[in-house]
């Protein structure tokens, strides 16, 4: 039954034959005085041709119908109008089922999807569109009765439904598993039962299902408890053959006079509450089953993701054990409780031949609680979070840390562990002191002999004649040697900021005495600083925080465009144990392809080489700042433009300090 688009000619005159020999069957159990039959099944057929047609193609399916339900009604002695009615009924019925079941069931086969009744869900909106289905069938059907003139009692509508009902659970629906069955895969349960307890559930059904038959006592319900069995063990394909099996049973042995519902007077009656009791024991065997498939489904859904999660638990830590630096994680306690290859070689260089441990306890112990005499705060060649090692071998190592406070575990109310990330730079660090020390020197030399030849010209120029060809010579060596002095002054802040001391403290960054206020004096008479209201303090070397944003600040009105005031917006947030900030201009922006150039020496990019003046060397002073604090910046495009965003970070101030009513009046303050 694989649904074609259109559906190919045999699988059509395959329903259509199955249909017609179902609907000969029911029109045998018409009892005397009666124009209807007690069941049929054949609207479960019904209902499964026209779901494997296309949804463009119905009429192929509902003309065949009404035609052949028609035919073999009337070959069997109905009445014109029963005939008319009965297939006008069938034919509306079988198209509402299935348009509902197509807007309510999507995933179903049929419907657009590749799976039977899955989930619970699924089977009660099934249920619920043959609910539809047969009540507006049923309507007509009796609408046709009433008018054929045959007798009309509350029973014919009551078992016009239950038998089209009945017809559509229990052979649609389990036509609709075989479907799935013989179509797609199907797992087998994730603790389903073996062939062995197969057998055994079939004996113990088949004996139980004529023992509560052969005697009068209304035991139907035990039947109930072996269906349960069955969806439970079995995959709901084969707990619905079960189920429909104890049913059909059921209802050849009330047929044939025997069990609870045989002694009812009324075969009508008799015939509806065994269909009624099919129906129960179906859709409980349905029930189960699709309960328990959609419990196997998360239990293989959480499978795959402790997969997921083990092959990614395996990649991080093949990624961490390959890495350069050292992974410490610290917990709320102080007891170590993850390291990676790289710390513990560090560890062991510091405590060597100790357990892991032991050697792990001893160097977090140096690096968090350092000797201030080993950190930047007295070696100028150490960084904010450098901390120098003693060896027991008396030499020394340099390790750049940073530390992260890592979230709190569920269910943890202790604190939040802490990692420590390591990193061995004491090569880099020692060659600093020399490098610095010559370039200071060498700038500081420089500036003597510049100042004199300033001097000199300066008095050169005085009684000279402005138009005279000497005059714009020593004008031009006059510009030249301010240019020179410019740039010493930026080369001994490099070397300044490269390897000077820090001392980090907490620096409030807006406020009366905050950074921002201070570094506002750069700004012209129009151009305006906005600061999006009170920002994180940080803890960082105040003279260097102070150039850093002052160096910014500087290029924002420098490089504004023509005619323009220059516009500075701040902001900052707390991220983790760093402050993030962003310094916005609205000036003449830079290209994508140098946005990291102009980080480097003596770098100028082309739209402000021609028009405007400097050294190149300012981004690169503002990026050794924040390096040397253990961060980074880049320049990003400001949206909308023009302009420019430069995002730094530095380390958060774990101090809190209330910023005065006065400074949080408003996010715009002009120099």
């Amino acid at each position: 039954m694989r649904p074609r688009t259109p559906l190919a000619l045999p699988w059509a005159a395959g329903f259509g034959v199955a249909y017609a020999l179902l609907a000969v069957v029911a029109r045998l159990t018409v009892i005397d005085g009666q124009t209807v039959s007690l069941v049929w099944p054949g609207a479960g057929v019904a209902m499964l041709w026209l779901l494997a047609e296309s949804p463009s193609r119905q009429l192929r399916v509902l003309a065949p119908l009404l035609a052949i339900h028609a035919g073999v009604v009337w070959a069997t002695g109905a009445p014109y109008l029963v005939v008319l009615s009965g297939s006008l009924s069938v034919t509306f019925q079988t198209w509402l089922t299935v348009t509902l079941m197509r807007r309510w069931c999507p995933t179903l086969l049929g419907a657009g999807g590749t799976e039977s009744f899955r989930s619970p869900r699924t089977l009660a909106r099934t249920c619920g569109a043959a609910a539809l289905g047969s009540a507006a069938g049923a309507l007509i059907g009796a609408v046709g009765v009433w008018a054929s003139g045959s007798s009309v009692d509350a029973w014919v509508p009551q078992a016009w439904f239950t038998r089209h009902f009945a017809g559509i659970l229990v052979v649609g629906c389990i036509g609709h598993l075989a479907w799935e069955w013989y179509t797609q895969h199907v797992a087998p349960r994730a603790r389903g039962g073996s062939r062995l307890e197969l057998v055994l559930l079939w004996a113990v059904s088949l004996l139980a299902l004529v023992a509560i038959f052969v005697q009068p006592l209304p035991l139907a319900f035990v039947v109930v408890s072996l269906c349960v069995w069955s969806a439970a063990r079995f995959p709901t394909y084969l707990a619905a053959i079960h189920a429909l099996t104890l049913g059909l049973g059921a209802l050849v042995l009330t047929l044939a006079g025997l069990g609870p519902f045989a002694s009812m007077g009324d075969p009508v009656e008799a015939a509806v509450l065994t269909q009624v009791f099919l129906v129960t024991v179906l859709l409980t065997g349905l029930g189960v089953g699709t309960l328990s498939d959609r419990i196997d489904e998360l239990v293989a859904r959480t499978a795959r993701a402790q997969e997921r999660a083990a092959e990614q638990a395996t990649l991080l830590a093949e990624m961490t054990e390959s890495m350069g630096e050292g992974l410490v994680v610290v917990g709320a306690d102080g007891s170590i409780e993850r390291s990676n290859g790289a710390s513990r070689r560090l560890a062991h260089r510091v405590r060597p031949g100790v357990p892991d441990s032991v050697a792990l306890t001893a160097l977090v112990e140096l690096v968090v609680n350092p000797d201030a005499a080993n950190t930047g705060a007295l070696r100028a060649e150490l960084g904010v979070g450098d901390v120098q090692v003693p060896l027991d071998s008396g030499e020394e190592i340099v390790l750049a840390v940073s530390r992260a406070v890592l979230p709190s575990r569920r269910g943890e109310e202790s604190g939040s562990a802490v990692l420590l990330v390591l990193r061995e730079v004491t090569e880099h660090r020692q060659g600093l002191r020399p490098l610095v020390s010559f370039a200071s020197t060498a700038a500081h030399d420089l500036r003597g002999p510049l100042t004199a030849i300033r001097s000199w010209i300066g008095l050169a120029t005085e009684d000279m004649d402005a138009d005279t060809q000497t005059y714009a010579a020593l004008q031009r060596a006059e510009r030249a040697s301010i240019q020179m002095a410019d740039l010493i002054d930026d080369l001994l802040a490099h070397a300044l900021a490269e390897a000077g001391d820090l001392v980090p403290e907490h620096i409030a960054l807006t406020g009366a005495d905050g950074m921002l206020t201070l570094a506002g004096a750069l700004l012209g008479p129009d151009d305006v600083l906005e600061v999006s209201g009170e920002l994180p303090a940080v803890h960082a070397d105040r003279l260097a925080v102070r150039q850093l944003f002052a160096n910014l600040i500087d290029n924002a009105v420098k490089y504004a465009r023509p005619g323009v005031p220059a516009v500075v917006g701040v902001t900052a947030r707390r991220q983790g144990s760093r402050v993030v900030v962003e310094v916005r201009d609205n000036g003449v922006g830079v290209d994508e392809h140098e946005r990291t150039l102009i980080f480097q020496r003596f770098h100028r990019s082309d739209a402000v080489r021609a028009g405007f003046r400097g050294t190149g060397m300012g981004l690169s002073i503002c990026q050794t700042i924040v390096h040397r604090h253990g961060g980074s910046i880049e320049c990003l495009p400001a949206e909308p433009g023009p302009g420019s965003i430069f995002r730094f970070d530095l380390p958060a101030s774990e101090m809190v300090v209330p910023l005065p009513e006065s400074s949080r009046s408003g996010e715009r303050a002009s120099a």
